[in-house]
């Protein structure tokens, strides 16, 4: 059976993961196809690096909506007044920040980490600000609310907000912190969106 696109990212995202360093020429090894077919499905490391990045934040945020259904429902606040989109993003973020296999790829990588995670042409950022917006909007629809500002631009800044503070060790030399990042979005949030 031949190996796709979906079968390589799968393999580095599971290489992260395990806290493995993602080689082009292990994987092809693994996958049993040439360097150049692995470039011809995925391009360079830096690429492959943030599709696989994208595929595991996948896994995470569905694994975070389904706790929220198990938990909730399909309500739009939780019984203490959480917003659903804010507090699957929030435990998106908190599993990410215990995840050992990522960590391990910010502390020895930090560049490259940074680059796929943050680059507005890469596979993470436009798609996790299509996935923020979609959550997003689910609650707007669910909740009655009127948003202050277009769905877009609280994404956008949803993200760009939350990349500040979750890499303010790497961007900034400042301390990050999960809990400051989901304190402000959701102020964010709230501050944006107003009840019918």
């Amino acid at each position: 059976m031949p190996v796709g696109t979906e079968d390589v990212i799968r393999c580095a995202a599971l290489a992260i993961e395990s806290g493995r360093r993602v080689e082009l020429g292990a994987l092809a090894t693994e996958l049993h196809i040439s360097r150049v077919t692995l470039f011809r499905r995925v391009g360079n490391r830096d690429q492959l690096i943030s599709e696989a990045l994208w595929w595991l934040t996948q896994q995470s945020l569905a694994a975070s909506a389904g706790r929220w259904r198990r938990a909730h429902g399909d309500v739009v606040r939780s019984s203490r007044g959480e917003l659903r989109s804010m507090w699957i993003i929030s435990d998106h973020a908190a599993r990410t920040g215990r995840d050992a296999g990522f960590q391990k790829l910010l502390d020895e990588e930090p560049i490259t980490a940074l680059r796929a995670l943050t680059d507005p042409g890469g596979a993470m950022q436009p798609r996790m600000i299509a996935a923020v917006r979609a959550f997003l909007d689910s609650d707007v629809r669910d909740g009655g609310f009127r948003p202050s500002v277009d769905l877009d631009t609280l994404a956008y800044a949803v993200v760009r907000l939350g990349e500040s503070i979750l890499y303010a060790d790497l961007m900034a030399g400042r301390q990050s912190s999960i809990a400051t990042a989901s304190v402000l979005v959701t102020a964010l949030v709230e501050g944006v969106l107003e009840t019918d």
